[in-house]
């Protein structure tokens, strides 16, 4: 029996040698896979910041764009301004000019009046 025994105690240490073997090969597997997947995870996370980086750098660009718009806008109503200034004058002298215009025409018409009277 006491062979039967000390057989059976080799063979249970050889059983947890290779569980052991086992669980060591799964735990350094496992952690192979958990610092690939970190290593991936970086990636992605760098890639990802890049990304908005590049979409801030746009955004940046489009906001100077509509800067210069803006600034385009303001000229354009700046000389809409002074256009209007300039029509303004320039319809105060046709009105000037036009009634001037008026005048000497009514004038005519009455020396038109008195000579056809005098005839």
């Amino acid at each position: 029996m006491r062979l039967t025994l000390k057989s059976l105690q080799t063979e249970m240490r050889s059983s947890f040698a290779e569980m052991s073997l086992r669980i060591d090969n799964v735990e350094h597997n496992l952690t192979e896979r958990i610092d690939r997947i970190f290593l991936r995870l970086d990636a992605h996370i760098k890639d990802t910041d890049f990304r908005f980086r590049e979409v801030d750098l746009r955004f940046d660009k489009m906001d100077q764009r509509f800067d210069k718009m803006d600034q385009r806008f303001d000229k354009m109503d700046q000389r809409f301004d002074e256009m209007g200034q300039h029509i303004g004058e320039v319809v105060s002298a046709i009105n000037s000019y036009s009634s001037n215009i008026e005048n000497m025409l009514a004038n005519h018409e009455t020396r038109i009046t008195a000579l056809e009277k005098r005839h």
